[in-house]
């Protein structure tokens, strides 16, 4: 079984060819970090007003949580809209829809205006109850949606039973297929002579002395200089601690199945955890199921492989016609303390941008984001400047809770430090790792097909968090903040910037005894 999304074909040969290796030091007007949909788009928007932009990307083209979104596009946000009316005032709500109205029409604008064919359409979308509890949640919904400006029905049933109660139908939000659409997006940037360089990993921001610019550096030693960065690398790289406070990463699970019939629409549910469908289509032009939910904290759970079996036994009790599994994989959310995301100036930059927080509605953050940086960035007041300004402390008693309860549970990770370790190096199966204590020491063992021991710090280098085994997706995840490495150490998911430092030669597993 593969554990690749079904995005994966639409990029093709272009994701190798949009690239080029960085052999210089660089200047540029903005420097835009990270090839995902955030990044391409704001990149995107700035060089349509003329600025020269240059992008750096670790790996390659949509090869970080771009690739896993499930592509909801919904004005719909994991955060209740009577919630966010509490959180942040009625005004703001309806500022909070607006924005994401526009992030969709934004999406929809550009691949019109490029002609780029990612099977963009319009559909509904419907919120599903499954008992007396949940229907007044919906009710509730119903009354904040509409006062915030969207437009939104109870209806008895989905067209797609996922529960047995009522559903909240709100028409005219959409679906694509995203890496189709970047696809066009690289196109048009290479079109208005933006330049992508990978695989390129930055290390550090300096200032640049005597200069209003900003300095980068790259681990392979290039400078970039520029006059104004955006850190659209999903979890921030240029901050060490703030912003990490503010929000809390999560994995999230998805498959796809084959289908019959496109579904006329989006559903979701109210279970905790949520769980959400919607139909697609293959590389070979068939019709697909794509589910996804099962979300829990990066690094906090040992469930692996089962998250993917109850999704698809989720699915096939619910869904008439569901075909063998194609494809499953996971992405990581960002979940904001206040439920809306971040996007502006960082705190205390005056002249870097980060994009992040984005929850479960990536896509329609990425567009108004998109649209929000470049305003700032030229110096144009943008109507959602404050509302999702990084900047901004948490007001409400719900979202002050939910900081102390998130940064609490930060904290409670640290005690791996001083816990006890029964695991032990003969014990370790081929293909799997391990957390050891050597003394004082924590360290990760990876024992590949071979037999071979790969030892390395336990250490995540971004705030010393004890990183643990994921047996599903044979990565060492951080639960402190969600960095991710993959079994032999290499970062694949920030805030590292750095892996896993290596401890000792390899050597051969010692036979387990008889």
């Amino acid at each position: 079984m593969t554990h690749k999304s079904c995005w994966e074909a639409p990029l093709g040969s272009l994701s190798g060819a949009a690239f080029a290796p960085l052999e210089r030091d660089l200047t540029a007007d903005v420097c835009v970090i990270g090839a995902g949909m955030a990044g391409l788009l704001t990149a995107l928007e700035l060089a349509e007003r003329g600025r020269s932009v240059v992008v750096l990307e670790r790996e390659g083209l949509a090869a970080g949580q771009t690739s896993a979104t499930s592509a909801h596009l919904t004005t719909m946000l994991d955060t209740r809209y009577f919630e966010l009316s509490n959180i942040h005032g009625a005004e703001a709500a309806r500022s909070i829809a607006t924005s994401h109205m526009r992030g969709i029409a934004h999406l929809e604008r550009v691949a019109n205006a490029y002609g780029i064919d990612c099977d963009f359409r319009r559909v509904s979308g419907f919120l599903c109850a499954n008992d007396e509890d949940q229907t007044e949640i919906l009710r509730r919904e119903q009354q904040a949606a509409t006062e915030a400006g969207i437009s939104c029905e109870l209806v008895r049933r989905a067209p797609l039973a996922l529960t047995s109660g009522p559903a909240l139908h709100v028409p005219h939000q959409a679906e694509f297929d995203p890496l189709a659409f970047l696809a066009g997006v690289v196109r048009a940037l290479q079109r208005e002579n933006v330049q992508l360089y990978a695989p390129v990993t930055v290390q550090s921001f300096d200032p640049v002395s005597a200069s209003d610019q900003i300095g980068l550096r790259t681990s392979a030693g290039r400078s970039i200089r520029a006059n104004q960065v955006v850190v659209a690398s999903n979890s921030p790289i240029n901050d060490v601690v703030t912003m990490h406070t503010k929000q809390a990463p999560y994995r999230s699970y998805a498959l796809s199945l084959a289908y019959a019939e496109p579904l006329p629409a989006l559903c979701w549910d109210l279970e905790e955890p949520y769980h959400y469908v919607r139909s697609a289509r293959d590389a070979n032009g068939r019709s697909i199921l794509i589910v996804g939910g099962e979300d829990h904290k990066v690094g906090q759970d040992a469930e692996g492989e089962r998250h993917w079996q109850r999704l698809e036994d989720w699915a096939r009790e619910r869904i008439s016609g569901a075909g063998h599994v194609l494809n499953r994989w996971s992405g990581q959310v960002l979940e904001p303390i206040d439920g809306i995301g971040f996007i502006g100036r960082n705190p205390g930059q005056e002249r870097v941008f980060i994009i992040t927080g984005h929850s479960g509605n990536g896509m329609s953050y990425s567009a108004l984001g998109a649209q929000l940086i470049a305003d700032l960035a030229e110096g144009i007041q943008s109507p959602f400047e404050s509302l999702y300004d990084p900047a901004r402390k948490p007001k409400a008693l719900s979202a002050i809770g939910r900081f102390v309860r998130e940064n609490l549970n930060v904290a409670e990770q640290y005690s791996d430090w001083l816990g006890p370790s029964d695991a032990r190096l003969e014990d370790i199966p081929r293909g799997e790792g391990a957390v050891l204590r050597r003394g004082l020491k924590r360290v990760a063992v990876y024992v590949d097909l071979a037999g071979v021991a790969h030892e390395m710090s336990a250490t995540c280098p971004h705030l010393k968090g004890v990183v643990s085994w994921n047996t599903a997706e044979k990565s060492w995840d951080c639960p402190c903040h969600g960095s991710r490495f993959d079994c032999y150490g290499k970062v694949i998911v920030g805030p590292a910037v750095s892996g896993l430092e290596p401890l000792i030669e390899l050597r051969q597993k010692p036979a387990k005894a008889s």
